[in-house]
């Protein structure tokens, strides 16, 4: 694999560990100390699913990319139709829980949009590059 395309998983891997390591700080701070312990999955279970699934997103649009350039937005959408259901059933759980503050569901999600922001940015950039 060319080294342009492993600082794509690199990178991936740095920003979530930045961001992990921000949302795990801002559960430190006394307003929400101790919200995480109720959280049906640790936070880190949360990125670590969310980083592996992009990952895995990214290698197939690059292997896509290198073949027929053409597909690459159908294998974005269709891959990312199924990181969306296997959310869904990830945070079916969150969702059903009727708790007084929603602090994981904002945090599942906010997580979910982050790594589809990553994906949706090297996905265009593989686009940019091939043209």
């Amino acid at each position: 694999m060319d080294k342009k395309y492993l600082s794509v998983f690199i990178k991936t891997i740095i920003v979530a560990a930045v961001a992990l390591a921000i949302n795990y700080g801002l559960y430190q701070l006394p307003q929400l100390k101790g919200r995480e312990a109720g959280f049906e999955y640790p936070l880190w279970g949360i990125y670590v699913f969310f980083a592996a699934f992009s990952i895995i997103i990214l290698g197939v649009l690059i292997k896509i990319g290198q073949k027929n350039l053409a597909q690459v937005g159908y294998a974005f959408l269709f891959l990312t139709g199924i990181k969306m259901a296997a959310s869904y059933f990830l945070a079916k759980p969150i969702i059903a829980k009727t708790i007084e503050f929603p602090t994981e569901k904002a945090n599942f999600f906010a997580v979910f949009v982050l790594f589809l922001a990553i994906e949706a940015y090297f996905t265009a950039r593989l686009l940019n590059n091939k043209q």
